[in-house]
């Protein structure tokens, strides 16, 4: 079996990952439509890796802004030195994607709601779906739904929330 073929784990069949830490196929999927239906001016993205969302999005009909807070990761489109975004950062951006590390993602998730632009849309990964209270998955969701701007959860298997920056 190909390595694009195999299912994430613990997921209902039909849901590919290309490892245990690479978002769905289908949330990659679904960030590059997004981005394609908002047409953001500026893209802003948190956990770019080894760019498996990345390579979803149309990084030539915007400002891409790429962050990885891990160094061993961290790689063109990513910032060479910065890990994670600036207040001024998330003022610019149309469209946020955050997937970064969860020890940074959290501020992350904060600085989108204190900073974001207004209008803003944010996706980000790994927000629970069933996960247990005590799991990094339910507090990184609980953080979202703390934020005070509207969204909805999505039914990924790790869960992801779709925001709007009111």
């Amino acid at each position: 079996m190909h390595d694009e073929q195999q299912f994430t784990r613990h997921a209902d069949q039909g849901w590919q990952s290309w490892d245990e830490w690479s978002p769905e196929q289908d949330v990659c999927k679904f960030a590059g439509l997004l981005q394609r239906m908002l047409e953001p001016r500026c893209v802003l993205e948190t956990g770019v890796g080894i760019g498996r969302i990345t390579d979803h999005l149309d990084l030539t009909s915007c400002q891409f802004l790429g962050f990885e807070s891990d160094p061993a990761w961290r790689r063109p489109p990513a910032h060479p030195d910065l890990v994670t975004p600036t207040a001024d950062h998330m003022a610019e951006a149309d469209f946020v994607i955050l997937d970064s590390d969860v020890d940074v993602r959290f501020a992350e998730i904060a600085l989108w709601a204190e900073h974001g632009k207004p209008g803003s849309v944010v996706l980000v990964h790994d927000t629970g779906n069933g996960h247990g209270p005590a799991t990094v998955h339910a507090q990184i969701g609980f953080a979202c739904a703390q934020t005070g701007q509207p969204g909805t959860f999505l039914k990924n298997p790790r869960g992801a929330w779709l925001g709007i920056h009111s």
